[in-house]
């Protein structure tokens, strides 16, 4: 029996990833209303990106991540919606099967 486990993918952030993560980090915390909210989220956002298994770009994960509904709050929600260019995007809908 072996004791090896699989590497997870090693995930780095492209240079414009990490601008807009500094730059988004310091317009969020400018926001009073829902803006700390919306950082926590955005951290989430990049730990949980981390963690995935999945190969996906970032900014394709956090797309998804906030089309998903995970935000903590309406507030944080539209900031990041607004922030991420979702605000003109309807959440998706759910597929109900055929019984």
């Amino acid at each position: 029996m072996s004791n090896v486990t699989a590497a997870l993918p090693r995930k780095s952030l492209m240079e414009h990833e990490l601008k807009f993560l500094k730059l988004a980090g310091d317009g969020l915390a400018q926001e009073k209303i829902g803006g700390a909210l919306a950082l926590a989220c955005l951290l989430d956002m990049v730990a949980s990106w981390h963690a995935t298994r999945i190969n996906i770009e970032f900014g394709d994960y956090c797309k998804r991540w906030v089309s998903e509904g995970n935000a903590k709050s309406k507030t944080a929600d539209r900031l990041l919606r607004n922030l991420l260019g979702l605000d003109d995007h309807l959440p998706p809908r759910r597929i109900r099967r055929a019984a």
